[in-house]
């Protein structure tokens, strides 16, 4: 919140400031009478110059004058150099207003004040000693003009109590989208953990149950089970795994290129196998189904480096018609059977291949689909189609990483 501040803080005194350079500018240009006396034309160019320096490292410079307000009243200082050299009339005046309205912007009302009281003691001086041919004009100065320094310090005081409200709101809209993510990613944990690990474990204790019979009965049988619930037991493994990766995973935060790039960086470094990933600038996916694209993407790098034995992965990401298509490829020795047929996946299933069967079900879940093209002994290709993101889908992504 306080780096939302300080930008907001920091572009009003940039504009001030420019306002200032541009005042003194355009006055010398049209005051014939200030170009003619070198005096005046020093100070006035000195203003424009400690200004430029402000300007070319004002973000050093308003961390500075929030730490030290005396440099502001070297800045007063100046301020009434210009007074004293151009009159306290008309644009000349305004130079020093400019300084009234930083005060109240970068301080609180104590500091405020006394800079505000330092300028007006100091505009005073410059009267005296510039005091008006028309005495009928001397006391309305006196008066009014020396109030604008207050106006002005109030102007930019409430400047900053908006910008300090605007970022406790967005300040407090982050949080509740975090909450709000937070409380989502729970449910989809506890959905998780009851389709797929829950279900794995009970039929394992199911298959346990029924174990000591079928030894009794038929050793053959017996067997068979036991390597049945062995394989059920390495599944509902890698599945608590895939769940405790999940809950560690940050990839809910960047984007999808950014995040499959770091993907295939660490599993290229595990197991040795080159990748190489195309991801088209731009694209990505809403939070949720970004989640389930990278587990996907987890899910067919694992089935590479377990069944493929292949020498090379490419990952392409790119936007088609509306939708993002994440397609993983290898040059391994394929698939068995025909990914084509509608009962290839409930054949994987029974015999215990449950990755492919979960990937799909996650590609539909986040509403897209996924493909498999594999030809024995000409690699695998696996494609993931979800519906692109536009604009505008996420905001929270874009505030939590502000944060």
């Amino acid at each position: 919140m306080r780096r939302s501040v300080e930008t907001r803080v920091g572009t009003t005194f940039v504009l001030l400031m420019q306002l200032r350079v541009l005042v003194i500018g355009v006055t010398v240009l049209v005051d014939g009478q200030v170009r003619g006396d070198p005096w005046a034309l020093c100070v006035l160019v000195l203003a424009v110059v400690v200004s430029g320096v402000v300007l070319a490292g004002w973000e050093r410079v308003v961390l500075r004058l929030f730490e030290q307000p005396a440099l502001l009243a070297f800045d007063v200082l100046i301020g009434y150099a210009v007074l004293q050299v151009g009159g306290i009339f008309g644009p000349y005046f305004l130079v020093t207003v400019v300084t009234a309205g930083l005060a109240g912007l970068l301080y609180r009302w104590p500091v405020t004040a006394l800079l505000c009281a330092q300028q007006a003691v100091l505009y005073y001086a410059a009267l005296y000693r510039n005091t008006p041919s028309d005495d009928g004009v001397i006391m309305p100065l006196l008066v009014l003009l020396p109030v604008f320094y207050g106006v002005a310090a109030l102007v930019g005081s409430v400047l900053r109590r908006l910008f300090d409200e605007h970022a406790a709101a967005e300040e407090t809209r982050w949080r509740m989208e975090a909450q709000a993510m937070a409380a989502e990613e729970r449910t989809r944990l506890a959905r998780e953990m009851h389709d797929s690990l829950t279900a794995t474990l009970s039929g394992i204790a199911l298959s346990a149950n029924g174990l000591p019979g079928w030894v009794r009965k038929s050793p053959d049988r017996a067997e068979r089970e036991a390597r049945r619930i062995a394989t059920a037991a390495q599944v509902a493994t890698r599945e608590a795994r895939s769940l405790i990766t999940e809950l560690r995973d940050d990839s809910a935060g960047v984007p999808l290129g950014d995040a499959v790039r770091e993907l295939a960086g660490e599993w290229e470094g595990g197991t040795g196998v080159p990748v190489r990933v195309d991801a088209e600038a731009g694209a990505d996916l809403p939070a949720p189904a970004r989640r389930e694209m990278v587990t996907i993407v987890r899910e067919a790098l694992e089935n590479v480096r377990r069944h493929a034995d292949a020498s090379r992965v490419d990952i392409v990401t790119a936007v088609i018609g509306g939708d993002l298509e994440v397609r993983v490829r290898d040059d391994g020795k394929g698939m068995p059977g025909r990914p084509d047929d509608p009962g290839w996946l409930d054949a994987l299933a029974r015999g215990g291949h449950y990755g492919l069967v979960g990937m799909h079900e996650r590609a539909r879940r986040a509403g897209g689909r996924l493909a498999v093209r594999s030809v024995p002994g000409g690699g695998t290709e696996v494609t993931a189609s979800m519906p692109a993101a536009g604009p505008e889908s996420e905001p929270a992504r874009a505030a939590l990483g502000s944060r």
